[in-house]
Formats: structure tokens, C-alpha cells, sequence
């Protein structure tokens, strides 16, 4: 009995384990992933990507993400000392010393492109005056795109230190982030460039050297699906940011593009980088499967019926049938057995004549997984028209609740009610006017 119950409980487990995103068997070795949907936040693939991780220095696009909401490119940052000394041991940095000054632009660039430590630090003290404030604001715009299982304690991801024990961001959550950031048309440039060797003399530095992207599968492009005799069937990396500790082992998160416009984003955590199998390879595993067995999907088609409905009081037939005034397209599994959609109708209840047609008469959206993947209105096929009663009766009805019309009798009946009055005194005068006669 304890065997069974064992494992009943085990395979409960297991089935509260698996994925709501497409089910597949990825070759991926690392403590969690995710592959999503720039667009939407749709989820296609995931293996544990709410798992607690740190972050490392894909960290820095939090700290860019704030940088960009909150600064000028133009502001010109002073790096203090502690800011070029709080990089960690071996920490990246591109050499700025105490006292150099440097465009926003340009410290987002190093921080970006390079991962240069100590550009994050001298951004935090710079936008804010106060390094805590900065990362307050950091967890807040994380948490305001729906990271819930972070938590930055520095600009740069160092955790090394016994105050970042509790730095951690998770798959979802960076994903989340990246999404967020790609909205920043200056974001995008910057982690689509492969070099940075343009920085602009300082009251430091004459020259700077020529600084590589730490992003090996920027520009990149790679195969997926059937062979078409083309290109068509490609993806190209166009960023986004990679970051590696000790303790975090190898992260990268990943943003790519088809040739239909298709743009995804993946994030892969805790690799232990080998031959053949590194947090590049698994990612071009995660994005290829996308690639492969995902498109955009017409759920919905513009002017499809929905449902016919009775309209009140109709002189040219009282059934309407009700259609979509737009369509619903989406990225979804090529298979439509695993598309598990749900739907929502909503329509306006107790609907009378006249109605013209293409009246919003309620919507209706669609969601996998939680997320909206579209939401339509539906509108009136035709105009229906009002029988002979009710256009009377909305005639008397209109007439009534005029305010002319009820000024106008509130007139005659204060006229009336004025010559009624007059009418008694002028009887009540008579009489006695009459007995005065008759008593003298």
C-alpha cells in the first residue's frame, strides 16, 4: 500500500511538473529556460522558469531598463571611486577612472555591449544620488512588467558578497524584463552592435581600445525546419545580454528574428559551459524548436459569424446575425491539437431597434495559458429597422422627454390654473358685489 501511495504521489508530481507551453524534448542542460513571445509574452517553451537564480550580469538590463525610463542620454555621469572599485574580483570593466565624465549614451553602450561593472555603478549614483534609490526603482519597474521572483540588490549582478546572498532574478522574470526593454528603439541599437569603437574622448581617456561584444551569436543566422532552397527558413540573433559567476554558471538571454518578422526571446540559466554544449548552443536549441514548430496562426477571421441574436421590436425581420470587425492572428503551435485556447463572448443583452449596421454589439477574445492572445469587437451584419408602433411610440416618447415640450406644458398648465383662478375671484367678486346691492 505505501509502494502505491508512493507512487501516486510521484506521479502527481511529475504531471503538476510538466509545462502548459508546447511539449517537447529539448536537449538542454540548465537549471531553467524559457522561450517567449516579444510580442505578446506567450510562452512556448519552459522548464522551470520560476526557479530562483542569480542573474549575473543579465542583471544589467534591469539596470538599463531604469536608465532608460528615468534618464537623459545626454546627462553627464562623474564616476567616483567606489563606483570603479565595486566590480568584484576579476569583474569586467572597460577602465574608467575616479573622476572621468561620460555621457548616459555612452556608459549604456559599455554596460550593454562590453558588460562593463562599473558603468552600472556610476549610472545608479549618478540618475539617483543615492545608489539604494536606484535599485529600489530597479525592483519597481521589475515588478511593474510581472517579475515576481526577483530581487536585485546591486546594478551590476556581482554575488559574491555576503550583501547579494540575496540577488536572484529567475527565467520568466528577465524575459519579462528583455520584453519590456525591447520597446526602446535606443535599446535595440545598442545590443545589436558586435563592437564598441566609438567612444568619444573624456577628461580621462584620449583613445579608448575597440571593445567585443560578449555576445558570440550576435548576427548570426541559423537554419530551422524543412529545407526550402532559400533563406526563408532562418533566424537571426539580434541580441540581447549574457552574464556568468561562479555561483551562476553561464546565463544568457537571447533575442531573434525570422524572416516572417517573428521576433522571440530566450533565456537560458545555470549552464556549465562544455564543448558543444554551452549556453550558446542551447540557446540556438531552445530558439530552432521555436522556430520550428511555432508560426503566426489566424485564430479569428475578420467578418466571421458569431451568432445570431432576436432585436426587439425589428419591422425587417427580428434575428441579426452578429461578426467580427477585425481578426485575431497569433503565435501558436503549428499543430492545432496543442493550442488549448480559450474563449470569451461578451454581448450586449436586450438589444431593440433600430440598429445600424456595424454596431459594437459586445467582443470576443481569445487566451492560452492566461495570456491574451486577441480581443475583437462584434458588430451588426445589417441594419435592422423599427416596426411603424415603435418608431410611434419613440416619437411620443422622444416628444415627451423634451424639455421644450415639458416647458411648454408646465406654460399651460400654469396659464390654465392662472385663468381658472381668475375665473373663481372674478365669481367670488360678483357675489359680493351682489349682496352689497341687495343689503343696501
Amino acid at each position: 500500500m505505501k509502494k502505491v501511495l508512493a507512487t501516486l504521489i510521484i506521479s502527481l508530481t511529475i504531471l503538476l511538473q510538466v509545462s502548459p507551453a508546447f511539449s517537447a524534448n529539448l536537449d538542454i542542460d540548465a537549471a531553467s529556460y524559457i522561450l517567449m513571445d516579444a510580442k505578446t509574452g506567450s510562452v512556448l517553451y519552459e522548464h522551470k522558469p520560476d526557479l530562483k537564480w542569480r542573474p549575473a550580469s543579465t542583471t544589467k538590463i534591469a539596470t538599463a531598463l531604469v536608465a532608460l525610463k528615468e534618464g537623459n542620454m545626454d546627462q553627464v555621469m562623474t564616476a567616483s571611486n567606489e563606483a570603479v572599485t565595486d566590480i568584484g574580483v576579476g569583474g569586467m570593466n572597460i577602465g574608467i577612472m575616479p573622476g572621468e565624465q561620460m555621457s548616459l549614451n555612452d556608459l549604456l553602450h559599455a554596460l550593454l555591449i562590453v558588460s562593463a561593472n562599473e558603468t552600472a555603478n556610476i549610472i545608479s549614483e549618478n540618475l539617483y544620488n543615492d545608489k539604494s534609490k536606484f535599485l529600489e526603482e530597479m525592483n519597481k519597474v521589475s515588478a511593474e512588467v510581472g517579475a515576481k521572483n526577483t530581487t536585485f540588490t546591486n546594478p551590476s549582478g556581482i554575488d559574491e558578497y555576503e550583501k547579494d546572498a540575496n540577488h536572484f532574478s529567475s527565467a520568466r522574470d528577465l524575459a519579462l524584463i528583455a520584453k519590456e526593454c525591447l520597446k526602446y528603439p535606443v535599446f535595440r541599437e545598442i545590443v545589436e552592435q558586435k563592437q564598441l569603437n566609438m567612444l568619444p574622448p573624456t577628461n580621462k581617456h584620449k583613445t579608448w581600445n575597440v571593445l567585443n561584444t560578449t555576445n558570440k551569436l550576435l548576427g548570426q543566422s541559423f537554419k530551422y525546419g524543412p529545407e526550402t532552397g532559400d533563406d526563408r527558413n532562418q533566424f537571426t540573433i539580434t541580441g540581447l545580454k549574457t552574464g556568468s559567476t561562479l555561483r551562476a554558471g553561464a546565463n544568457f538571454i537571447s533575442s531573434a528574428v525570422n524572416k516572417d518578422g517573428l521576433e522571440l526571446i530566450s533565456v537560458v540559466l545555470g549552464v556549465n559551459n562544455k564543448p558543444n554544449r554551452s549556453v550558446f548552443d542551447f540557446t540556438k536549441t531552445l530558439l530552432t524548436a521555436g522556430y520550428e514548430n511555432y508560426s503566426r496562426q489566424m485564430i479569428i477571421d475578420r467578418s466571421t459569424k458569431i451568432q445570431e441574436i432576436t432585436v426587439k421590436d425589428a419591422a425587417n425581420g427580428d434575428k441579426v446575425a452578429l461578426i467580427t470587425n477585425g481578426e485575431i492572428e497569433a503565435l501558436l503551435p503549428k499543430d492545432k491539437n496543442e493550442w488549448r485556447l480559450n474563449k470569451k463572448i461578451n454581448i450586449t443583452q436586450d438589444i431593440k431597434a433600430p440598429v445600424k449596421k456595424g454596431t459594437v454589439l459586445g467582443n470576443i477574445e481569445y487566451t492560452r495559458d492566461g495570456i491574451l492572445l486577441g480581443k475583437v469587437d462584434i458588430v451588426s451584419s445589417r441594419t435592422v429597422e423599427q416596426t411603424l408602433t415603435s418608431k410611434t411610440k419613440g416619437y411620443l416618447y422622444d416628444i415627451m422627454n423634451n424639455n421644450i415640450f415639458k416647458f411648454a406644458v408646465i406654460g399651460i398648465i400654469v396659464i390654465v390654473c392662472f385663468l381658472i383662478t381668475r375665473m373663481i375671484l372674478r365669481k367670488i367678486s360678483r357675489k359680493r358685489k351682489y349682496k352689497l346691492r341687495n343689503f343696501n
